[in-house]
Parts: structure tokens; C-alpha cells; sequence
């Protein structure tokens, strides 16, 4: 299978790189390069290409607009981001949108083929570091805005191996409410009960 690609950054030396590492198989065309944005809009509306590889710092167009504009017209073409950056929230987001795959530049060159051949196989692809990046930022979400601060108390006497009876005295609340929040944060915490509630809590250092 032959993939037809573009690529479009406003770094001219790092698209002779690229146009190199294609140049060794003759699985991939690259058939055109573009410094910002619109031109990559362009160039997609002319070659209609597999795979667009987007840089996420150049000018024109954004690369939100550019996913968009994809997805709305041109849905069988491919985009995989590339970037100088360690950005888990904004990755996040992107891949939400509908990205297919987020490169850092520093990992491309040793994974570039791997991710063509993965977002060609419908998948997402996530540059190693970036995956553990993102978990990371999962993990500070998790404490920062998802647990509410009784969850985290129910969580606590849990820990301590106090019962439900003996936490709703503790907490001066019914069993009934505590129930409730263990209920809340195993759906939050994706934990099968409030055992396993409990360590994924302590692994996220939420106490």
C-alpha cells in the first residue's frame, strides 16, 4: 500500500528531515510540504493525501480549525500532530477532537512509521513520554477537581478499616449518604468496589 502524505511546519529544516526519512521507503509519498496552517488546508484540498502531518506552533490556520475542517470535509485523511512540547492538557483536548496521533519532534524520526501505520489502521497514536505525561495529568484531575472532600473522608476511614455503620458515626452523616459517596467515587475512581477504591485512591496519592 502506498500512503500518500503532506506534512506542514515553518521549520524548513525539520520538512528536509522528513522528506529524507521518506525517501528510504517507497510506502510512503510525500507529496507536498507547507509552512503554516492555510497552506496545509490547501494542500489537503488539493492531494486529498492518507496522512497530514501538522505542526502544532505554526502560524495560519490552528490546529483545532484544521481538525474541524477535516473532519467535516475531507474525513479519510489522517492527521497526525508533531511538537517541540510537552503539553498533556492541550494533547488531551486535540485527541478529543478527533486527532489521530500527537508526535513529539524530539520521538519522530523513531516513531513516525510506527504512528503512519497505526492511525492508518484506525487507531490513535501517542508518543511514549507524552502517553505517561497525559496519566499524569489524568492523576492531578482526578485530586484536583473529581474527588469533592467527603468522598476523600469516606475514602480515608475505608483506608483505616472502619465499617459503613462506623463512618456514617465518625462523619455524623447516614449509612445510607455513605453509601452514596462510595458509590461516587468507585464510578469516578473506575475501582470494582471500595477495596479497590481505596488503592487506586493511595496509588494517586488523593491521601
Amino acid at each position: 500500500m502506498n500512503i500518500k502524505i503532506i506534512a506542514a511546519d515553518d521549520h524548513r529544516l525539520f520538512l528536509e528531515g522528513l522528506k529524507s526519512l521518506f525517501s528510504y521507503t517507497h510506502k510512503f509519498n510525500l507529496v507536498g510540504m507547507y509552512y503554516d496552517g492555510n497552506e496545509l488546508l490547501s494542500g489537503i484540498k488539493t492531494h486529498k493525501p492518507d496522512i497530514a502531518l501538522v505542526d502544532l506552533s505554526m502560524p495560519g490556520a490552528s490546529t483545532e480549525a484544521i481538525i474541524s475542517e477535516v473532519d467535516r470535509r475531507y474525513n479519510n485523511t489522517k492527521l497526525i500532530a508533531l511538537t517541540m512540547h510537552m503539553e498533556p492538557r492541550r494533547a488531551d483536548q486535540l485527541l478529543k477532537l478527533g486527532l489521530n496521533g500527537y508526535i513529539l519532534k524530539e520521538a519522530a524520526f523513531d516513531e513516525l512509521n510506527q504512528a503512519i501505520y497505526a492511525v492508518m489502521a484506525g487507531e490513535q497514536f501517542i508518543s511514549s513520554d507524552l502517553s505517561i505525561a497525559i496519566q499524569e495529568h489524568y492523576k492531578n484531575t482526578i485530586q484536583k477537581d473529581h474527588l469533592t472532600k467527603r468522598e476523600i473522608e469516606v475514602l480515608q476511614k475505608i483506608a483505616q478499616g472502619l465499617s459503613n455503620k462506623e463512618i456514617a458515626k465518625v462523619l455524623n452523616i447516614s449509612e445510607r449518604t455513605v453509601r452514596f459517596h462510595i458509590s461516587n467515587f468507585c464510578i469516578k475512581l473506575n475501582a470494582k468496589g471500595r477495596s479497590n477504591a481505596v488503592a487506586k485512591a493511595m496509588q494517586l496519592s488523593l491521601f
